[in-house]
């Protein structure tokens, strides 16, 4: 869950052709969080990407667009906000994250809050009342390499789990074109902050990405790339930002530390934004998986206070 900004009231509606048939559509803020952007394929079956794109610019494509199949890359609410507004289309999400779709109150599980705390209610009004999120139906569970045959594209499925466990990516081989979600290249780097996310899973699907071939990458929250090696470098330094932290946590635990005292030195997000309480709780979480993966790693050790570097 990156910084919470304000909403853009000017927004339009904007269909970015990147190749035959498949369009890019910014969400508002350019897709930064609490928005995302989306992926429409105008092929004889006609596709949509991830619906975050804020609420009036989805009530408005699901007027000019018959959208045959929304495919949901994970369940974050800032993926799938505006499922609500596609009631003829078939809403399509890998198995693993098909839960939190179905359920607000599975979602809100993933962020691990003790019931009754004033944090575990600022969720609930944050998700209800700000996103005005709601339970969605998924139509179809899909796994890894699923393939959509939509006519004349065939859109693959590339299973990305770290961020969520059931987080895809989508592949456009003709167009050597994939869409990341949130594998999204952004300065911040990797998100793991609910307890699905899993922070090896994530390098390794950031590394399976790199592998492949692609000339053109989307991503939910940052624009489009173009050229191989530039998405490759891109996805360098996004991995690179996981072992920094990494890097920073170790050196702080020449000393032994309380896991309070480490969340407070905020390796993750910099500066704890507003809501403070909120961010706090998520980077306790992403710090928590990296000493868990250090211990793993026999370089930390757990004491009777906190860590201890070995």
């Amino acid at each position: 869950m990156s910084q919470i900004l304000a909403i853009d009231e000017g927004c339009i509606l904007n269909y970015v052709e990147i190749a035959n048939k498949l369009f890019f559509i910014p969400g508002e803020n350019d897709g930064r969080y609490p928005f995302s952007n989306s992926l429409f394929i105008d092929d004889a079956i006609k596709v949509l990407i991830d619906t975050g794109i804020g609420s009036k610019l989805a009530a408005e494509l699901a007027k000019e667009k018959k959208i045959d199949l929304v495919l949901i890359s994970h369940g974050h609410e800032d993926h799938i906000a505006c499922n609500y507004f596609f009631e003829d289309a078939k809403i399509c999400c890998h198995k693993l994250d098909a839960p939190p779709i179905r359920s607000v109150e599975k979602l809100k599980e993933l962020y691990d809050l003790p019931p009754g705390i004033e944090l575990e209610k600022s969720i609930d009004l944050y998700l209800r009342d700000f996103f005005g999120l709601k339970d969605s139906r998924v139509d179809l569970e899909f796994e890894n390499r699923h393939v959509f045959d939509l006519g004349s594209i065939k859109l693959n499925v590339i299973h990305t789990p770290g961020h969520s466990a059931g987080h895809c990516c989508f592949s456009v081989p003709s167009e050597r074109l994939v869409f990341l979600a949130d594998i999204d290249l952004s300065t911040f780097g990797p998100w793991y902050g609910c307890i699905d996310s899993d922070v090896d899973q994530f390098i390794k699907s950031i590394e399976n990405i790199k592998g492949l071939d692609f000339e053109i990458a989307i991503s939910s929250h940052k624009s489009i790339t173009y050229g191989r090696e530039t998405i490759k470098e891109k996805l360098d330094a996004y991995l690179n930002k996981i072992f920094e932290r990494e890097k920073k946590l170790i050196d702080f635990l020449s000393e032994e530390r309380t896991v309070q005292e480490i969340v407070s030195q905020a390796f993750i997000y910099r500066k704890l934004p507003e809501p403070k309480e909120i961010y706090e709780h998520f980077e306790k979480v992403m710090i928590e998986k990296h000493l868990e993966r250090l211990a793993r790693k026999n370089l930390v050790r757990r004491t009777n206070r906190g860590f201890k570097l070995l």
